[in-house]
């Protein structure tokens, strides 16, 4: 290396060493990383490329830790809510059997009919009707 190299050379704003001008780099806003150093800070996951992210104090965060960085725990609640199970009355499973003994793929209409009957919503009943088969 040369001494003006060694002298106008970017260094990487994750490890602080030289980047030399063959290396692979990222760059977000003014600062310059290699790939390997292009991670979050918290977790220390590699980001990907189009992969949204976030300088907070001079720090990379994945969108994760920033968003639990900026709502703090309600970030992490809404990640872990899970949708209700749906569970289903003897006479509803007695409606979804029928439909589906006389046809095992419905249209919209049918649907639509046997969300009515049952009182669940169409996304619902368009799920698998047939009972488990024991193997």
């Amino acid at each position: 290396m040369t001494a003006e190299h060694l002298t106008f050379s970017a260094k990487c704003a994750g490890c602080d060493r030289s980047i030399s001008p063959s290396d692979w780099v990222r760059r977000a806003r003014i600062k310059v990383y290699h790939i390997a150093c292009f991670g979050c800070n918290q977790c220390k996951r590699q980001l990907s490329t189009g992969e949204e992210f976030a300088i907070q104090e001079n720090k990379l965060l994945c969108k994760q830790h920033y968003d639990e960085l900026v709502e703090g725990d309600s970030a992490i609640s809404k990640q872990k809510t899970k949708r209700v199970r749906t569970t289903f009355t003897d006479e509803q499973i007695n409606v979804l059997q029928t439909h589906f003994n006389i046809d095992s793929n419905p249209d919209g209409a049918d649907l639509e009919r046997i969300a009515l009957q049952t009182g669940l919503s169409k996304r619902v009943t368009q799920g698998p009707q047939a009972p488990p088969t024991l193997v």
